[in-house]
């Protein structure tokens, strides 16, 4: 007997069918809902959320097979359990309604010690089906929770450590200090820049996988970007013993989210001085698109470890957002990727173990 209220769709333009189901069905306490054609069953599958469709193949008008493609294609029918119900000897029909995504069929004349077991079975399995998305989705509430906590704890983190930065930063120009003390709070400043750098890839990717960040495209001047960007590695660089230059300055006005391409060119610039041995170059770059003259080409040159095509593949995909590994790239060129393609551009490496590589990445030079 069903205890849960389940609710049966019958669609059949046949009256003795309709009745002979009802009585069935009704015996064993469904909900029995009756469509006699095509049109009124997708409109009463749409109203009513019918935990299954007994579903009729031979109708005029609308047939079985278009009333399933036109609750298949709703979104708010698409889930139902559908049973397509043909006659003995349409085996043809049996085997085009399974392979359309009907669960199962029976056929005519019913048979109801063969019909209620099977029925009962199909609504058990939804009912199992529906614990496990419900705790599917408690699951899910929770790890979004969690990811807002944790996002809020970096935020603050993330503020503090900014401050500590300011603080050395104005230490560093005062007179009274010495060189010694100079390059220990240099040193200071690149750990705490480097820890600011973690948290915020953490914070983005969090925001990135609970698809938080949207482009904000409006009209900027990149040149002033590339070299604040080159300005904040510039230090670093030069404690390393690499050269870091910047060709080609000009105004190069690009359509684009400026925060998010900010990201990408300090995520890019990162990477590079942080596998770049001492006496290495690395050289940014940006001029109007060969292929595409409405497109900026930024490319970011470095002579550092190099990778295989295989690695270049895998740092650039969506796949790379799921590393958290500080000492692998994955992380920062996966943000990187996923931000140029908020901004409609393209991002590539062209690359060589032990040889260095070019990062390489497009912009609109106007609204898409």
């Amino acid at each position: 007997m069903n205890e849960k209220n389940y609710k049966i769709l019958l669609v059949d333009d046949n009256p003795a069918n309709l009745q002979l189901l009802d009585s069935i069905l009704f015996d064993q306490g469904y909900v029995v809902l009756i469509a006699k054609n095509g049109k009124q069953a997708v409109n009463l599958a749409k109203t009513k959320k019918p935990d299954l469709i007994l579903l009729d193949v031979a109708m005029p008008d609308m047939d079985g097979f278009e009333v399933f493609r036109e609750l298949k294609s709703l979104p708010e029918t698409c889930d139902i359990l559908v049973v397509f119900v043909s006659a003995l000897n349409e085996s043809d029909d049996v085997i085009r309604g399974l392979s359309m995504g009907a669960i199962d069929y029976v056929t005519k004349p019913f048979n109801a010690d063969e019909l209620v077991p099977r029925i009962n079975n199909y609504l058990a399995l939804k009912s199992r089906g529906d614990i496990f998305e419900n705790a599917k989705q408690e699951s899910e509430k929770h790890l979004l929770s969690q990811t807002q906590m944790f996002a809020n704890m970096t935020s603050n983190i993330m503020k503090r450590l900014q401050r500590a930065e300011d603080v050395l930063e104005s230490l560093i120009v005062s007179p009274k200090i010495g060189q010694d003390d100079k390059i220990k709070i240099d040193e200071a400043k690149y750990d705490i820049h480097n820890s600011y750098d973690q948290l915020e890839k953490m914070e983005l990717r969090s925001k990135i996988i609970n698809n938080q960040i949207k482009a904000d495209c409006r009209p900027f001047d990149l040149d002033g970007t590339l070299k604040n960007c080159i300005k904040r590695y510039a230090g670093r660089a030069k404690s390393k013993g690499i050269t870091l230059l910047y060709e080609n300055p000009g105004p190069k006005p690009v359509v684009a989210d400026l925060s998010l391409v900010y990201t990408v060119l300090r995520n890019l610039l990162s990477n590079a001085v942080k596998f770049t041995a001492g006496g290495g170059d690395i050289i940014v770059n940006a001029q109007r698109y060969d292929r595409d003259q409405n497109y900026f080409l930024i490319t970011v040159y470095d002579t550092g470890q190099g990778m295989t095509a295989e690695k270049a593949a895998q740092v650039l995909s969506e796949n790379a957002l799921k590393n958290t590994d500080d000492k692998n790239p994955g992380l920062g060129l996966g943000i990187a990727s996923h931000f140029v393609k908020l901004c409609g551009g393209k991002i590539w490496v062209e690359s060589m173990p032990g040889i260095g590589s070019d990062f390489k990445f497009t912009l609109p030079a106007q609204k898409l």
